[in-house]
């Protein structure tokens, strides 16, 4: 029979599922098309994790720091997509700390990871197969961590910093992460028995970062003593809330992209053109050129 605690602990799943039934095929429809599409919902996603962040730290964006470093991530954005990638690290990393420690933490993590999605989706050899991988990872992590950690239970992960994950659903959403991963990385690559494996551990690596990134933003809201960054999504809290485990993620995949060379068999990163190309900072995503009249 199933007690009081654990109906309690099912109930948010409805409206997770709906939330998750909305938010997806609209996410899916920006990063195929890509374009503006995808550089639209990347610079609104910013934009409220950045409002997200200065309420956690009780920061008021009505004034004049407050409302600049609302669109601190947009401006380095732009210089990106005007393929000056060195300029928009220095944005993000450097010039940054004019806003105090607090903000600075926001714009390395928050900015560093809409830089990275920006540079996955226009910069690398799969593009939109790219981000749909680190998504699809991140997304089957999550879910296989939540069911499973609802149906198995045990013994707590980190109960001082998240008292509702425990080791099963951590171990649950590794699996989760391996099995999509592989699939997708062994059918990007024609089927090579041997990517299949590459995929897997790279997915589990991956599904790794995602728990760290979740615990993370937990262990900040627990300081703070807040329980959601927001309530703009239900069933799930904030943005920040909802994308935490993707942050972390997209800055692993982008530094990864950029290092990985492309020869290494079963693994087409695109990364050799990446990796030897001397002026790699200063060249433009590969999208029409109109886009930056």
């Amino acid at each position: 029979m199933v007690n009081n605690n654990q109906q309690a602990s099912w109930q948010d799943l409805p409206v997770r599922i709906v939330s998750a039934v909305i938010i997806v095929p609209v996410a899916l429809i920006c990063i195929v098309w890509g374009e503006w599409y995808y550089i639209g919902m990347i610079s609104i996603i910013s934009i409220v994790m950045v409002y997200e962040w200065e309420n956690l730290f009780k920061i008021s964006y009505k004034n004049f720091k407050g409302c600049l470093f609302l669109f601190w991530p947009v401006i380095a954005y732009c210089a990106a997509l005007e393929g000056m990638w060195t300029q928009s690290l220095y944005i993000i990393l450097g010039f940054a700390f004019i806003f105090g420690p607090q903000l600075w933490l926001g714009s390395v993590i928050i900015g560093g990871a809409g830089l990275s999605l920006l540079w996955l989706r226009f910069m690398t050899g799969f593009q939109t197969w790219m981000i749909i991988w680190i998504v699809s990872v991140v997304i089957a992590s999550d879910s296989c961590a939540y069911l499973v950690g609802k149906l198995v239970g045990g013994p707590k992960l980190i109960p001082s910093v998240s008292p509702g994950k425990t080791w099963s659903g951590a171990i649950g959403g590794l699996i989760g992460a391996g099995c999509v991963g592989a699939c997708i990385i062994g059918y990007l690559n024609q089927g090579i028995e041997h990517s299949y494996l590459i995929g897997c551990v790279l997915s589990v690596l991956i599904g790794i970062m995602a728990q760290i990134g979740d615990l993370l933003e937990s262990k900040l809201k627990r300081i703070l003593g807040v329980k959601d960054s927001g309530k703009i999504i239900p069933g799930h809290g904030g943005v920040l809330d909802r994308c935490d485990a993707l942050l972390t993620v997209s800055i692993l995949v982008a530094l990864l992209t950029f290092f990985l060379p492309s020869e290494i068999e079963g693994v087409k990163w695109n990364g050799g053109l990446l990796a030897n190309n001397q002026l790699i900072f200063n060249i433009k995503p590969n999208i029409p050129l109109y886009l930056f009249k």
